[in-house]
């Protein structure tokens, strides 16, 4: 019975774990062997993106801290740059900025 009950959970867990792949991979512009580098990269060769040092410019005015992450990702129905920042006051945060125009899309909280 044990052992029935854990190969019910490890189907599960397999079905679930696909389910969720593949909805990443139906995002617009997701390329699987490409990663978030490359996809910015070439982003910002066809005009798509501001280079990421031009958005990291603009951190400090929007959220004072220390960057210790940066991805370029499709969210709120664009790409985005997203940057998690250590604020002033020592809390982790994520500021997304719109990749072509640097315009701040959000803030949350970790």
């Amino acid at each position: 019975m044990v052992k029935l009950l854990k190969i019910a959970l490890l189907f599960a867990l397999s079905v679930t774990l696909q389910v969720f792949a593949s909805a990443k991979h139906s995002q617009p512009g997701w390329h699987e062997s490409q990663s978030s580098y490359h996809q910015a990269l070439e982003a910002v060769r066809q005009g798509q993106a501001m280079p990421l040092h031009k958005a990291r410019a603009l951190l400090p005015n929007v959220l004072p801290g220390q960057v210790v992450n940066t991805e370029y990702e499709y969210e709120f129905h664009r790409w985005v740059y997203e940057f998690k920042v250590i604020d002033t006051h020592g809390r982790l945060r994520a500021v997304h900025l719109d990749a072509k125009t640097g315009e701040l899309v959000k803030i949350t909280d970790y």
